[in-house]
């Protein structure tokens, strides 16, 4: 059974752009979280992810899969199934790096 098309964005391509994209936002949400509330800029905190500490790094990758998570809710209620199955990808690509890193 084909799944039919519901509009312009209900297409794997956007949805895995929408996933990336939504993982970058994570990354940015969370990483003016943690900066907050350990007194210090976004860009400490990014210089300290990259000199190789390992606090964040799961944490990290698992908040940037809950907003795919929140985004697959609110599309696949939509009925926007082709959009939801690229986020899944998403998703999916991500879960074993946040097993790797924890």
């Amino acid at each position: 059974m084909a799944t039919v098309k519901k509009g312009k964005l209900d297409t794997f391509a956007f949805g895995l752009a929408a996933g990336i994209l939504g993982a970058a936002v994570g990354f940015v949400v969370f990483g003016f979280l943690i900066a907050q509330i350990n007194g210090q800029t976004f860009g400490r905190f990014f210089q300290t992810l990259v000199q190789g500490s390992d606090i964040f790094h799961d944490k990290l990758v698992t908040v940037s899969i809950l907003f795919d998570v929140i985004l697959f809710f609110v599309m696949i209620r939509q009925e926007y199934y082709n959009f939801c199955k690229g986020l899944l990808a998403v998703v999916i690509v991500s879960v074993p790096v946040a097993i790797y890193l924890y």
